[in-house]
């Protein structure tokens, strides 16, 4: 006999899409299970070690000479890539992320 909590999570599926398959990394294919963190993105997953492996792979990268540091993330920055409004410096990934908030909030 079928659990009543797997027949609604069928049904529920049927309703939203998310719910038909596993949430998995899409990098290395690591499942959501057994302490495995998941990050989302816009129809993606990265797992919590696939993330540090990247972050490690951009670790080595030295700042510029002209290197500016983002009032919101703290990360410095090359001068072509911060803004200053207001005294205030921000980079462009900074930027971007506020105005897709912005937008969503609209």
């Amino acid at each position: 006999m079928r659990s009543r909590s797997g027949m609604a999570r069928r049904i529920a599926a049927g309703f939203l899409p998310a719910l038909r398959r596993i949430a998995q990394c899409r990098s290395c294919g690591r499942a959501k299970a057994g302490g495995v963190h998941l990050v989302a993105g816009p129809n993606v997953y990265l797992c919590d070690r696939c993330v540090q492996l990247a972050a490690r792979q951009l670790a080595p990268r030295r700042p510029a000479a002209d290197a500016v540091q983002c009032r919101f993330c703290r990360q410095l920055r090359a001068e072509v890539d911060v803004t200053a409004v207001g005294g205030v410096a921000v980079c462009a990934d900074c930027l971007g992320l506020m105005e897709t908030m912005l937008a969503e909030a609209s």
